[in-house]
């Protein structure tokens, strides 16, 4: 449906990036519009529980690889990755 992909989960967040782990056109409107379908899901159901939300989207450069031996994982780092967490 979006053409992003959920890094990791940090705690009760996640991290999601557009445009890896293949490049393509148009990878920050594809984040931008799944933040704002999140929000309109969690406004639909606002009135079944409280819910909070925090959203933020950040850009820039980052170097991507598969990290660890016994557990390998998809990582992302850089200045773009910190300051989105």
């Amino acid at each position: 449906l979006f053409p992003i992909y959920k890094v990791e989960t940090i705690g009760d967040s996640y991290m999601l990036v557009g445009g890896l782990p293949e490049r393509i056109e148009g990878h920050t409107e594809a984040v931008a519009d799944f933040a704002l379908l999140v929000q309109r899901v969690v406004q639909s159901v606002q009135g079944l529980a409280k819910i909070r939300l925090r959203m933020g989207i950040h850009s820039g450069p980052v170097v991507a690889g598969v990290v660890g031996d016994l557990m390998p994982r998809y990582c992302l780092f850089g200045d773009a990755v910190n300051s989105a967490s």
